[in-house]
């Protein structure tokens, strides 16, 4: 599974080589031997690191087939489908590259941002805080965090608990937004590899994360949380024009999508008959674009059923590369992710008329973002079974599942996330329970035992609310 030729090898040796200025040099120190990387290094290289190690490989992969976006095929994921080895090497170097690579990196950025006055680094940095985070503790639950990252001051970090996580992610959110409000010497400019350094659109990102992160407490506090999730969300995205999307992956070996590689080099996933079976009766129109046909028809896989199709395709339908390809855009979080939470939302406050108004508007959202639009776009919309006449007969069922088809492929942890926190869309793994949880790695139960929670992957996570 450790396929992946890390493109932030590239990315980091290029900007190293752009980052230099014409500042004159302290011949008290050796510019050859830096005590210490600037901002301009650190910060796309904690992005990077975010955008491929965290939320584009293994995290991604294995949560797939959880979800049921796809089916494991072959090889380790066709094991991870059957529910088998599911230990502590599962996702271990994911967690060795989140705490030294990512935190480590981002708190840097912040601490030497804040001395030289660069608040544009320091409020990006935040925000990338926060959605690391975030993601991590979707996977894990609790995780150290408050104590984490001190070195030798403390080796054995306490772990916090998944709602203090959320909290301090909020806090960052808004600590973010301050600091890409106030003067700066300086932009990130091209170092920041999703936005360029604009901070009107980190506090629009800001802002819509806040809305999904308040949205965790929907089995907490229904209703508080649904207000709170509608008041970030006006100052979110508005348009997909605005989404935190990476688009810069490449066609070169050492540059392309992990998702791309992973297909190339073992093609461990399939379409799964799950997605199948919710877009087929419908004549969803993003079937044809999710998936690859064989003999003029789709054939899914079935969640921990599935033959080894060892070469992709043989067998089963895989991705399509009109979804799958070597520059896809990695979304982070999006204008259509953020309309289902503000359907969700209202649907929790009984506002049923702005309910099924964003409801629908993250289906066309979705579906425009793969060029399905008008005549087309319409004619699926047109369906009691997608979008009920009456706004009062939508349910949480036809929000939760089309947000479900939404996230495919490369958004599939916050699927999960959405699975274990409303029970939708209805998935059973003829193996056992999907998993509620990731396992904590090896290295934290080498170094760390004492302080890991006495949980198993089965165990419920605080915003399942059980």
């Amino acid at each position: 599974m450790k396929l992946i030729k890390y493109i932030s090898i590239i990315a980091v040796v290029s900007l190293l080589l752009a980052s230099c200025d014409d500042t004159m040099l302290d011949y008290n120190e050796d510019p050859n031997n830096p005590t210490q990387a600037p901002n301009s290094t650190l910060l796309p290289t904690a992005m990077m690191n975010t955008i491929v190690n965290l939320s584009g490989t293994d995290p991604s992969w294995i949560s797939s087939v959880w979800v049921q976006h796809t089916a494991g095929v072959h090889a380790q994921l066709r094991d991870y489908d059957r529910l088998n080895d599911l230990d502590a090497a599962l996702v271990n170097n994911n967690w060795n590259n989140l705490y030294p690579t990512i935190f480590q990196n981002l708190n840097i950025i912040i601490e030497q941002g804040e001395e030289e006055g660069n608040n544009n680094y320091v409020g990006i940095a935040k925000v990338m805080k926060a959605y690391a985070a975030t993601y991590a503790t979707d996977m894990w639950g609790d995780i150290p965090f408050s104590e984490s990252n001190r070195g030798q001051e403390n080796l054995t970090p306490a772990y916090d608990d998944q709602q203090e996580v959320y909290e301090r992610a909020l806090e960052l959110l808004e600590e973010g937004r301050a600091a890409l409000m106030d003067e700066t010497v300086g932009t990130a400019g091209s170092n920041d590899l999703i936005y360029g350094g604009d901070a009107a659109s980190w506090i629009t990102a800001a802002y819509s994360l806040e809305a999904k992160i308040h949205n965790r407490w929907s089995n907490i506090d229904p209703e508080g949380s649904a207000q709170l999730v509608l008041d970030a969300a006006e100052n979110g995205f508005q348009s997909s024009d605005e989404d935190l999307t990476f688009t810069s992956f490449g066609t070169g070996s050492t540059e392309q999508h992990p998702w791309f590689q992973e297909a190339a080099d073992r093609g461990h996933h399939a379409f799964s008959q799950s997605m199948f079976d919710a877009m087929d009766p419908v004549d969803d129109p993003r079937l044809s674009v999710y998936a690859v046909e064989r003999d003029g028809e789709i054939v899914p896989a079935p969640n921990a059923e599935a033959e080894a199709d060892q070469f992709a395709n043989s067998i089963y339908s895989g991705l399509s590369d009109q979804v799958v390809s070597a520059t896809a855009p990695q979304q982070l979080m999006t204008h259509s992710e953020l309309l289902f939470v503000e359907a969700e939302a209202h649907h929790r406050l009984g506002n049923d008329a702005d309910a099924l108004d964003a409801y629908e508007q993250a289906v066309r959202t979705s579906l425009a973002t793969h060029g399905i639009e008008g005549v087309e776009a319409d004619a699926f919309l047109d369906q009691e079974d997608v979008l009920p006449a009456n706004p009062a007969d939508l349910e949480l069922d036809h929000i939760m599942t089309q947000k479900w088809i939404s996230l495919f492929p490369f958004q599939a942890l916050e699927a999960y996330t959405d699975f274990r926190r409303t029970g939708y869309p209805e998935l059973t793994n003829p193996a056992g329970p999907i998993p509620n949880r990731f396992p904590y790695p090896q290295n934290e139960i080498d170094n760390n035992l004492e302080n890991i929670p006495d949980v198993n992957i089965n165990t419920p996570v605080w915003f399942q609310g059980q």
